[in-house]
């Protein structure tokens, strides 16, 4: 097991030889670099920093942008990476690693606007032209895109099987025969597990929670990072939590964020119909859970409870 700290979270590999540990630190610390919208040097920075002017983009930054705004279209928008401005104007306008050393900036002033145009991407010219009010925030795909690309290589060189874990976000791939244990944390009581599960083979796993960032805006009304774009507020489902597994840690960072914003009835519903080969465990406010899709696909042997909550 190899451990390091990148993108404000504590990264994981398993099963990498030792330079591929070396490579995955230092193409994490790159994507920080070039995708934090916490870094005023950054690439991402200066893109928000350049609307409604086109931006010239590297191929990293155009790369992800491209695939993010390919799932705001593929899911109507629930999943939303230009509400940077928003987050900024809530009150999260620094990370969390600075807040918790009592740095946690001043709100900046925005407005939301549900319908305006977003961004456009040029691919001839690798140009990105942002909408009037939008503001690229990241940070609910960066890692998970990351893991994933760097997972696609490792397969590409031959590394057949092996783990990467970026925060909540986890890429797994492996022949079938191989079988692990995956801790799905509680979301309501910190350092205890929920259940514990046993998967094998290839895919991708995330977890999103409403509990994991949280502040006081200058009124000292509570606030989270997961938002409903379709009100511009912090989600109000009643969901606290949604691990998801499917095909590819992208699909499952992007969908678990669906899930949760839906809530479990709607959320249940839009899994089973879009996207019928994955999985969800679900974690409701009074910590009972739930759990829906094609566990089939992925697990060894049944969902084992380590410990009920609530």
């Amino acid at each position: 097991m190899h451990t390091f700290k990148a993108m404000n979270t504590i990264m994981v590999t398993d099963g990498l030889p030792g330079p591929h540990q070396t490579g995955c630190e230092e193409w994490f610390e790159y994507a920080e670099q070039t995708l934090s919208r916490f870094l005023p040097d950054s690439e991402l920075s200066r893109l928000n920093r350049s609307a409604p002017l086109p931006f010239k983009a590297s191929r990293l930054l155009f790369e992800l942008l491209s695939v993010a705004d390919g799932y705001y279209r593929e899911t109507a928008g629930l999943f939303n990476p230009y509400l940077g401005s928003l987050l900024s104007s809530l009150g999260y306008a620094t990370s969390f690693e600075r807040r918790e050393h009592g740095t946690f900036g001043t709100p900046v002033a925005g407005r939301y606007v549900p319908n305006a145009e977003r961004c456009r991407l040029n691919k001839d010219t690798h140009t990105v032209t942002l909408g009037i009010g939008a503001s690229v925030d990241l940070g609910g795909i960066a890692k998970g895109w990351a893991a994933h690309s760097f997972a696609l290589s490792l397969q590409k060189e031959g590394v057949q099987h092996g783990a990467i874990g970026a925060g909540g976000d986890l890429a797994l791939w492996g022949p079938p025969s191989l079988a692990r244990d995956i801790d799905i944390a509680c979301p309501l009581r910190e350092g205890r597990d929920l259940l514990t599960l046993t998967v094998h083979g290839t895919m991708g796993i995330a977890t999103s929670s409403s509990e994991k960032r949280r502040w006081l805006d200058p009124n000292g009304q509570k606030r989270h990072h997961i938002l409903d774009p379709r009100s511009g507020s912090p989600s109000d489902s009643d969901l606290v939590q949604v691990t998801l597994i499917a095909p590819n840690v992208l699909q499952a960072e992007i969908y678990a964020k669906c899930m949760l914003i839906l809530g479990e009835r709607a959320g249940a519903r839009w899994l089973g119909e879009r996207h019928p080969n994955c999985a969800a465990i679900v974690v409701r406010h009074d910590g009972s859970w739930g759990e829906y899709g094609a566990f089939g696909h992925y697990l060894r042997k049944g969902a084992e409870a380590c410990e009920r909550i609530g």
